[in-house]
Order: C-alpha cells, then structure tokens, then sequence
C-alpha cells in the first residue's frame, strides 16, 4: 500500500536535534546572572533520571513542529518573550532579534549672544524694580490713605481740645481786663473827684498781668475754627501786648516821688478851693521894645491866701540874675518897668507846669487803658476823632470764648 512504503520517521531523534523534550534542558536562570547569548555554546545535555516503573509519563508540552498535522498558533497569540534556549522557541518561530546600535548623536554648539542675555537680565531687573516699585507705591499709598485718615481724626480731635483749651485761657483774660478796669475807675476817681492821690493804685496794678501772649499759640491746631475767629484771635493778642505796655507806663508814673510830690501839692491846692499859686509874672520896662512882655519866674510864689506886695524879686528872663520890681498899678508904664502877675490857670493851659503836665500825662493813661478793655462808641461830631464804635478786649474775648467754645 501507498501508507506502507511512506518512510518512517524517528520524531525522538528530530526532538534531540531541534533541542525538544529528549534533548538536554538547561538549568533555569539564578537571579543577577545573565543569560547566555544565542551564539554562544550550549551547555552539555544532562542526563535526566529515567522514570520509574509504572509511572504516568507526561505529555509533551510542546506542539509537534509545522508539517505533522498540527496547526501552529496565529501571530497574535505566539510568545514573544521566549528565552532563546527554551525548546518551545523553535517552534513558536522565535528569531533573536540583534539590538541594533542607537547612532551616536553628533555634539552640537550652541552659541548664546552675550549681549542679548545682558539685555534680557538688564530687562528682567528693570521689569522686577518696576514692579516692586508700583507695588510699594500701592502698599504706601494705602498705607497713607489709612495713616491719613487717622492722622486726620487725631489732628480733629487736638484741633477740639486746643479751641476747649484757648476759650478757657481768654475767660481768665477777661476776668483779669474787667478786674483792671475796675481799679483803673477807682484810681480816676481819687484823682478827680477826691483830689487825692491814689498811692497804692500802682501796686495794684503791677500785680495784674492780662496772660495771653503769643506763646498761647504754640504748638496749637486749628483744624475746624473758622478763620475770622483765628483773625481776631492774633488781633486780640496784639493788643493785648499793647494794653500790658501802657499798664507798665502808668505804674512807673504812679511810682515816681518827684511826681507824686508835685501831684500832691497841686491836688491839695485844688481841694481847698481857693486855686493854685502865683508862680510868673509878665515883665514890661523900656527894655522890651513895641510894648511887648516877657515871662520870668517868682522867687517866691505868691499863694491864694497872700496879699499882693508892692514889689516882687523875680529871676532876669534876660541874664537870670535875680531881679525886683514893683508891681503894676497905674495904667502907664514906669520909666523903670514893672510886673504883672500871671493867673496860673490861664497859663496852664497854654504851658501847663511840670505837676500839670505829670497830672495830665497820668489821667491821659489810665482812660486810654479803660478804653481799650471797655471800648469805645462812635461820634457823628466831626471833631471828634472816633467816628465809628471800637469794641473792647473783654466783648472780643467774650465773642472769641463763644466762638472757640462751638468747635467740634
């Protein structure tokens, strides 16, 4: 038969050959030992133990080869990942695939323009300054608007304090002006109406000081006071400072002993009633040419109380020698001349004495003082010189205490 004379063939044999289950196995790999290569020897077959008697006989694990009537496995489910030496590799088709050399990239030179990475740093500092400093701006400009209202709020708060602090000191002012007016008036009326003088009115009046100077500003803050109440404020210390200058006038009058002698004396003379001394008279002789007169001085006053002598000694208005002369009493002139007694209030006003003069200088003062602290009114009279009303310091520092005691 056609079956008989196919030749046999010996699969243990082609196994041994192709490195199947009849060949020799090799022992499994030990860890961090590398396989050996592909082109590398086999190791020698070791021979295995033959099975003993009646024992099951494994079947092969691997599929006969192509060509035996056994269909291989499709691509996609083959091993790939077989060891090169394991018998199964053959016949799953595995071809060792060589490792191909990666090609050595050529060294590249890469050149960097020094200038353009200046610029750049130079750039990226500007850039960084800039932005720190608009960030510093609106940080301090943040800062300042919170700093600044609450400065304001304590700069408000000071202003109020200081408006509380000014109305207080001006009340003290006032009391102070209207207590100086008050013994100004006293001292006037021992003058004139008692005819006597006043000899403690300049003690008096050196230990009253009106205490609102300048140094009442220092370091004060108007936020919130209107500016005409500021306004009148630097004019009240002004004329405070004035007002101090003529208290000061009038205490070194009152304080002088020549004046006060001569005051008295012309104020005790004014008391009796019965008017002041002769003291001139008018000298009339053929030495004074067109019927003309001179004033000398008495040596000896003649008092209210006196009788007229016929002659008086009287000082030369010429060589002022001491000189006498009797008196006139016929209408024509001696050859040898004459004297006129002088009326001494006639001539006081014309050529008041050192006492009037000291008298009038003294009263002149103290009104002007009463003046400045009660004020004065307006005239329609064109004679006189105050036309329109001045207040007074003590109605400007009432008004200035009302006006500094709203601020809030």
């Amino acid at each position: 038969m056609a079956e008989d004379k196919k030749p046999k063939i010996d699969l243990k044999s082609r196994l041994q050959k192709m490195g199947g289950p009849g060949a020799a196995t090799p022992p499994p790999p030990v860890a961090g030992v590398p396989a050996p290569s592909p082109s590398q020897a086999p190791p020698p077959p070791v021979a295995r133990p033959a099975p003993m008697a009646g024992a099951p006989v494994a079947p092969p694990s691997v599929p006969p080869p192509s060509g035996m009537g056994i269909p291989r496995p499709p691509p996609s489910v083959r091993p790939t990942n077989l060891d090169p030496n394991n018998p199964l590799s053959a016949v799953a088709g595995y071809r060792p695939q060589q490792s191909q050399p990666a090609p050595a990239m050529a060294a590249q030179r890469i050149e960097v323009d020094e200038l353009a990475v200046v610029q750049a740093r130079s750039g990226a500092r500007k850039q960084g300054f800039i932005g720190g400093l608009v960030l510093a701006i609106v940080v301090g400009l943040v800062a300042y608007a919170a700093g600044g209202a609450q400065q304001q709020g304590a700069d408000r708060k000071k202003s109020t304090q200081d408006a509380h602090d000014l109305a207080g000191d001006l009340g003290k002012a006032k009391t102070t002006l209207d207590d100086l007016k008050t013994k100004l008036t006293a001292g006037g009326q021992t003058l004139l109406g008692d005819h006597k003088y006043p000899a403690d009115l300049g003690k008096q009046l050196s230990d009253v000081v009106v205490d609102f100077s300048g140094d009442k500003l220092f370091g004060r803050r108007f936020n919130g006071v209107p500016a005409d109440t500021v306004r009148d404020l630097m004019d009240f210390i002004t004329r405070v400072q004035g007002l101090n200058n003529k208290k000061d006038l009038v205490v070194s009058l009152l304080s002088s002993t020549k004046l006060k002698d001569a005051i008295t004396q012309d104020l005790a003379i004014s008391a009796a009633g019965k008017g002041s001394p002769v003291t001139l008279v008018a000298v009339v002789d053929k030495d004074t040419p067109g019927g003309a007169c001179r004033v000398a001085s008495l040596t000896v006053p003649i008092k209210p109380d006196d009788q007229l002598p016929k002659t008086l000694k009287f000082l030369n208005p010429i060589n002022g020698s001491n000189a006498e002369l009797p008196l006139l009493t016929d209408p024509k002139i001696p050859p040898s001349g004459a004297l006129i007694p002088i009326v001494p209030t006639s001539f006081d006003k014309v050529c008041p004495s050192p006492a009037k003069g000291a008298e009038t200088q003294l009263l002149s003062s103290m009104n002007s003082l009463i003046d400045d602290i009660a004020g004065q009114k307006g005239s329609d009279d064109p004679n006189n010189p105050i036309t329109e009303p001045k207040p007074g310091l003590s109605d400007s520092a009432a008004k200035l205490i009302d006006s500094l005691s709203k601020v809030n």
